[in-house]
């Protein structure tokens, strides 16, 4: 059993018309489970968010999903709410919610907010 294939898959979510849209790449290897956001995630943007990370947490195989936000320029409010309701939602199914890369505006709000502390942060070389 020792040379079982982890399963490996690449999803991108949306294709952007600008580069300020939020553009999201899901990757499935084995458990793990990592969601690369790039962009600004706004109100108009969130609602794609929530879908992709709820949907991806409801997969049998996500154990855990890493959410990149290296390449995010910006969030809002809307964004805040869907990570939280993200958090709520692996901690119901078992699974662990894991942010990384955060930085300026999205480390910012949710220091700001209170709310970071709540969230676990992803060791490794996006961990800045």
């Amino acid at each position: 059993m020792a040379n079982l294939a982890r399963s490996s898959w690449a999803k991108t979510v949306n294709n952007p018309a600008s580069e300020d849209d939020l553009r999201i790449r899901l990757e499935q290897h084995g458990k793990e489970s990592k969601a690369e956001l790039a962009g600004r995630i706004t109100i108009d943007s969130s609602p794609e968010f929530r879908a992709s990370l709820l949907q991806q947490l409801r997969v049998p195989d996500c154990q855990r999903l890493e959410v990149n936000f290296r390449e995010v320029v910006y969030i809002d409010t809307s964004g805040i709410a869907v990570l939280v309701e993200a958090l709520k939602t692996a901690r119901h199914l078992g699974k662990k919610l894991e942010l990384s890369g955060l930085h300026d505006s999205p480390r910012y709000l949710l220091e700001s907010t209170g709310l970071l502390s709540f969230f676990e942060e992803a060791p490794g070389p996006s961990h800045e």
